[in-house]
C-alpha cells in the first residue's frame, strides 16, 4: 500500500486546465472532494490530485475509525523505530529523472490569487543537521525551475537552520512529495522534544502495513528518501541567498513580508508523475 492507495474513488478531471487558479476553482464547484487531474497543460502530460490527505479516506484505507487512529499515533509516538535501509536502486521512484531541474513543469498549483505565486503545500521536507532529523510540512513558492522559498516558523527545522546559519553552513534536504500515509500523518504530528518523525512513521507502517518502512541512502549526503514515494527531490537550503517573500498563511490571512531561506534544487527524481497538493 503507498499513497497512490489514497486515490481509489478519487474523481478523475480530463478537461485540460491551468495550474493558475483551475484547481481551487475546480474543487470548490466539487466540494473539496478527492480529484485527479489528468490533463494540466502547463506539464506535458503530468498529473495532479487535490484533497487526498483526509482523515476520512486514511480511516478508509486502513479500516478503523478515528479514534483508532488517535490511539494508534499515540501508540507509535511512544514506540518510534528506525526504518530498514535499502539499496537506492531498488527504488521505483528512480524511473524518471529531469535531466534539467525545472520545477515549473510539475503541477504546482496556484490556488489563491492573495498568493504571490505557486505553491506546494504536500510535499514534506526531511533534514538532518547536528545529529538531528526532522520531516515536517512546510509551504513553498516555486521562484524560478529550480528554486523555492519556505516560510519555516519558530518549530524544530527552523530552530535546525537558525543553527547552520549561525555557524555558516547549509543543510542538505530531501524534499518528498507523495509518501506512503503513515509517512503523511507522522510528518504532520507536532512533538515538544526531538522526536525524529521518521522512526514514529516507521512504528505506523509496521502496525498498519504489517512490515517494515523501507528508507534507502540517496546519492552520497547526509539525507535519504523513502522507496515508495511518489517523488523525491534532491535540494539544499541557502541561507546566503534570502527572499523577501508574502505568504498567504490561510484563505483570506496574508503574512507580512518577511525574509525567508531559498530552497535550491539540484535534482528531480519520480515515478509516473502524479504531484499531491492540497
Amino acid at each position: 500500500m503507498a499513497f497512490r492507495d489514497l486515490l481509489a474513488g478519487a474523481t478523475e478531471v480530463n478537461d485540460e486546465i491551468s495550474v493558475n487558479h483551475d484547481m481551487l476553482t475546480h474543487s470548490s464547484k466539487m466540494n473539496h472532494k478527492a480529484i485527479i487531474f489528468n490533463n494540466v497543460s502547463e506539464t506535458n502530460g503530468l498529473r495532479s490530485a487535490v484533497n487526498v490527505l483526509a482523515r476520512d479516506r486514511i480511516c478508509a484505507i486502513f479500516d478503523i475509525s478515528p479514534g483508532e487512529l488517535i490511539d494508534i499515533l499515540a501508540w507509535a509516538m511512544a514506540n518510534p523505530t528506525e526504518p530498514d535501509i535499502v539499496d537506492i536502486e531498488e527504488s521505483p521512484v528512480f524511473e524518471n529523472t529531469q535531466e534539467i531541474v525545472d520545477l515549473t513543469k510539475i503541477p504546482i498549483p496556484w490556488h489563491y490569487p492573495e498568493d504571490r505565486g505557486r505553491y506546494q503545500s504536500a510535499s514534506v521536507i526531511i533534514a538532518e543537521y547536528g545529529g538531528i532529523r526532522n520531516m515536517s510540512f512546510h509551504r513553498q513558492f516555486l521562484r524560478d525551475r529550480n528554486h523555492c522559498v519556505s516560510r519555516f516558523v519558530p518549530r524544530h527545522l527552523r530552530t535546525m537552520t537558525d543553527k547552520a546559519r549561525a555557524n555558516g553552513e547549509e543543510i542538505n534536504i530531501a524534499v518528498v512529495n507523495g509518501p506512503d500515509a503513515t509517512v503523511l500523518l507522522a510528518a504532520a504530528m507536532s512533538f515538544t522534544h526531538d522526536l525524529d518523525e521518521l522512526t514514529v512513521a516507521a512504528a505506523l507502517h509496521q502496525k498498519l502495513h504489517g512490515k517494515p518502512l523501507e528508507f534507502g541512502s540517496l546519492c552520497l549526503t547526509a539525507f535519504k528518501f523513502l522507496r515508495t514515494q511518489n517523488t523525491p527531490w534532491k535540494p539544499e537550503l541557502h541561507y546566503k541567498m534570502m527572499m523577501k517573500a508574502r505568504m498567504l498563511i490561510f484563505p483570506g490571512t496574508v503574512d507580512d513580508i518577511r525574509q525567508e531561506p531559498v530552497i535550491e534544487y539540484d535534482a528531480v527524481h519520480h515515478r509516473e508523475m502524479l504531484f499531491s497538493t492540497l
